[in-house]
């Protein structure tokens, strides 16, 4: 199969206005310079997935080094007798004890056959579309390592890791790590988190038990949210439903309760790609994907033998909890 002549137009003109861009040569492999880089990481981000833009995604110069983002994790009142040899502190608003941040190789390879591009070819804004795909692909992958990443392999197996499980580790297996485990519960064997039971007889009381895994300083902050998997968010609704859904004025409220829905006074987040049988409370913000401003690579090149337009794109990037003691996750959730 061979593109059309407007195609094949249209594709070779955009590749040769990105090298331009990267101040390359068509065809070539591209070393971004951190501000060409930091265009398009922000095109992923807008255009990705929507819940890139909520959390923190950050260039930094370093592939290991201290976390970036001021948060405030530290309580700084207090009150000093300064009228003999007491002298004032300033209080670090950073973790003093907070964990390094480690990225990784990371390869985002998109394939564009030739039948999508020739789709494409008859549209004024071919080039926004041809962006907003590849921005979507990585955007996505993004997240989905960012909630199911357990370990970096040397070379990751989609088919055995079919959520991206050994590209980096992500922010549930960083939390499973900490501490030895501390903001972290695993329902297992005889100690099972059975949502309907006696213990967690509805979601409100088991998302008050994560908030109490937070540290103390943590528990009332405004900007706390709970992170639904599916499965739990499904078992609440079909709850209420038995409960009200032969009344229908009972049942009317409840479908305006879910459009804002809060467990445990949290508001509630269903975010693309989270586990089914999980809950996370922490704040969005908490939430970080670094990646090295000069380490972005990209080669845009046509492969015939394939049918297909090829965008290679690689950088360092890695994930981060800012502060682990305002995170808190259950899992392996099971229902009554």
């Amino acid at each position: 199969m061979a593109l059309s002549r407007q195609a094949a137009a249209r594709i070779k003109q955009h590749i040769a206005l990105t090298a331009l861009a990267y101040g390359a040569i068509a065809g070539e492999t591209y070393a971004a310079t951190p501000s060409a880089a930091q265009r398009l990481n922000d095109k992923i981000v807008l255009d990705g997935n929507w819940l890139l833009p909520l959390i923190n995604v950050t260039p930094v110069s370093e592939i290991t080094g201290d976390k970036v983002n001021l948060s405030l994790s530290g309580l700084v009142t207090s009150r000093t007798d300064t009228s003999t040899t007491g002298e004032r502190t300033a209080k670090s608003l950073a973790q003093l004890d907070a964990q390094p941040y480690a990225l990784k190789k990371t390869e985002s390879d998109v394939a564009l056959k030739y039948a999508m591009i020739d789709s494409w070819a008859k549209f004024p804004d071919f080039a926004a579309r041809y962006a907003a795909a590849v921005a979507a692909a990585i955007g996505n992958d993004r997240v989905r390592i960012g909630f199911n990443g357990t370990s970096a392999a040397t070379a990751s197996n989609i088919g055995t890791n079919p959520l991206l499980q050994d590209v980096n580790k992500g922010w549930l297996q960083l939390i499973r790590e900490y501490n030895a485990g501390s903001q972290y519960v695993i329902g297992t064997g005889p100690l099972p988190i059975q949502l309907g039971g006696a213990t967690f007889p509805n979601l409100d009381t088991l998302v008050y038990s994560a908030v109490n895994k937070l540290a103390e300083q943590f528990r009332e902050d405004p900007d706390l949210v709970v992170m639904l998997g599916r499965g739990v968010v499904q078992y609440s609704k079909n709850k209420g439903y038995m409960a009200n859904g032969n009344t229908p004025t009972e049942k009317g409220k409840l479908n305006e309760a879910l459009v804002v829905d809060t467990y445990g006074g949290l508001p509630a987040v269903v975010p693309p790609f989270f586990p089914a049988n999980a809950l996370v409370v922490t704040s969005l913000k908490n939430l970080s994907i670094y990646w090295q401003d000069t380490s972005w690579r990209r080669q845009q090149i046509d492969n015939p033998k394939k049918d297909q337009y090829e965008d290679f794109n690689s950088r360092q990037e890695g994930y981060v909890v800012e502060i682990e003691e305002k995170a808190a996750l259950i899992e392996n959730i099971t229902y009554a």
